[in-house]
């Protein structure tokens, strides 16, 4: 925070704390809002505010405007507080939404907050603020290039973190009621109707649905999840690009990540005639994005139908009939999803995209849509490529195993992970930052060059460092991007044969022992997804911290490499 103008002699106690207070998150955290000046109607427009705040441990702070800071009136209640016995050690100046926000949690203390949160609909339909806080907070995450938005509720304080290059940030906080309204009016209000799973905002209940937003002339849709959690409650909002505002350059599957063996499997299997490309990893891996990629590929030339079923549409891609569905939990012909996909057989389509494979309805239209001879991708949650047939197999999806393990309907599979990218201008060697021990792991188990191991600094740079993120409490902050850690299988006959017998472990087995390349070459061949990150550690590009946070510790996979010792 910069400094405020000197105080007058007359005001200067012996220890102050002084700033000016741009957003409502720069707030020490207070108890009560003592007063208000102007009081009542007289201040409702007027730019001239003083607050005086009790802060927690019973310290006293004076925030003011600009235009009255030191003012006459200034003056005026710092001589009351101290006649009444109260000395202020903290003071500064503000923006007017500071102001806003602190009389929004004057009045919310005299009303139920539960009450308001969830049945106050005719107050937020007739009061914006609330909207207006939501706006401010999901607009400060998408200006720095969060896909997620985190809200924690807990207490009388609520947490803004934000997932920026795959790793959490702290963003700030906000007294709880300001979130509390914010959120419930986002939802009752603002979210498209028939995606809301219930009417009304409730706390005590998990809740879905999408939200547009606009910022700074940007169009944007939220996938919205809350859930009610130990003292609160929480709400994530996935961040997509709506169609105005997505029409950049796709990256290609190189500058996502992929390494030239991967590529060539993955042009191999576009380029056949039929099959499923099918995609697996963790909520937020990238999955869609690198779906997206092989369509736009797909759709150069526009001599392919290709139409793309989701829930919703994350990326428009120029070439693609984009067909947006909400799922619902309707069944039989009230199902606007199942319609889609029953649909999309009589469209005449060479090219189709599910969103994701995740239950029997789903799993049987992408059957029904391989076994007719159209070339099908779609995402899958699974841990590992070949766990792709197990979770097709398994009874939340439903398909046989002799239709699955052929060669005609799995046509490739892959799994990623996104790991963030150490910064350029500030990474450092690994020698100089972790325990000798540590290192000893990669060189023993995996044959890497420690001296080319690099990690992400604690502190980051000015090319790195995000504006509007609280660093205080972060380690190996250094980091810019992310990259795809992947494994990329084509299954053979002697593959396909262990996984129609249920043999899944010896399958693996059979993967890994195609490996003919040191993880410091960047043939992928018989490697896993892990392997890939490996690759990245040796040529600095990934912090073994990352590694390890996202695959576990390197010891974990002795017994694989040792298995595939000769």
């Amino acid at each position: 925070m910069t400094s405020m103008n000197k105080l007058p002699e007359k005001a200067q106690p012996t220890t102050l704390e002084m700033g000016h207070l741009r957003r409502a998150e720069d707030l020490p955290q207070f108890h009560t809002v003592l007063e208000m000046w102007p009081a009542g109607k007289a201040r409702a427009f007027n730019r001239e505010r003083i607050a005086v705040l009790k802060m927690e441990g019973g310290m006293i702070a004076v925030v003011a405007s600009k235009a009255v800071n030191l003012s006459p009136e200034w003056f005026h209640i710092l001589d009351r507080l101290r006649r009444d016995g109260k000395s202020p050690r903290m003071f500064f100046t503000a923006e007017p939404i500071v102001f806003e926000i602190l009389e929004y949690h004057v009045s919310a203390t005299h009303e139920d907050a539960a009450t308001r949160a969830v049945s106050g609909i005719d107050l937020i339909i007739a009061e914006s603020k609330p909207l207006n806080y939501f706006a401010d907070m999901v607009g400060r995450t998408i200006e720095i290039g969060a896909s997620d938005a985190h809200l924690e509720v807990r207490g009388e304080y609520a947490l803004l973190n934000a997932r920026v290059g795959g790793v959490m940030r702290r963003i700030g906080n906000y007294p709880a009621q300001i979130v509390i309204d914010a959120v419930s009016a986002a939802f009752t209000v603002q979210a498209e109707e028939l995606s809301r799973s219930d009417a009304a905002f409730n706390a005590r209940l998990p809740q879905q649905a999408m939200i547009p937003i606009r910022n700074k002339d940007k169009d944007y849709t939220l996938r919205y999840q809350s859930h009610p959690s130990v003292g609160g409650f929480d709400v994530v909002l996935r961040i997509l690009h709506s169609s105005a505002s997505s029409s950049g350059r796709v990256k290609s599957l190189p500058e996502l990540g992929y390494l030239p063996s991967q590529v060539e499997q993955l042009d191999l299997a576009m380029q056949s005639a039929w099959g499923g490309v099918f995609v697996a990893g963790v909520t937020g891996s990238g999955k869609t994005t690198t779906l997206n990629t092989m369509l736009s590929m797909m759709a150069v030339g526009g001599e392919r139908k290709i139409i793309s079923i989701e829930d919703p549409v994350e990326y428009i891609v120029p070439g693609v009939t984009h067909l947006s569905v909400q799922r619902t939990n309707a069944v039989g012909g009230e199902n606007p999803f199942l319609n889609a996909m029953r649909a999309f057989l009589r469209l005449d389509p060479d090219i189709g995209m599910f969103g994701e494979v995740r239950d029997q309805l789903s799993g049987e239209i992408a059957q029904a849509a391989i076994e007719t001879g159209h070339k099908i991708f779609t995402t899958v949650h699974a841990t590992s490529a070949l766990g792709i047939v197990s979770r097709l197999t398994s009874k939340m999806v439903g398909l046989d195993r002799h239709a699955v393990c052929n060669p005609e309907f799995l046509s490739i599979l892959v799994y990623q992970a996104l790991l963030p990218k150490n910064c350029p201008h500030c990474k450092m060697p690994a020698k100089q930052h972790l325990p000798a021990a540590e290192l000893a792991d990669y060189e023993t188990l995996f044959g890497l060059d420690i001296d080319r191991i690099m990690c992400a600094s604690d502190d980051g740079c000015p090319h790195c460092r995000i504006p509007g993120v609280d660093y205080s409490s972060v380690v190996h902050a250094g980091t810019s991007g992310v990259c795809v850690a992947a494994e990329v299988i084509t299954p053979d006959s002697g593959l396909l044969r262990l996984l129609l017998a249920g043999r899944d472990l010896d399958a693996r087995d059979h993967y890994h022992a195609t490996r003919v390349a040191s993880f410091s070459a960047p043939d992928m061949q018989g490697k896993a997804a892990w392997g890939h990150a490996l690759y990245s550690v040796a040529q600095g590009q990934i912090d073994p911290y990352y590694f390890k946070s996202t695959f576990g510790h390197p010891k974990g996979f002795r017994q694989i490499v040792q298995k595939e010792m000769p």
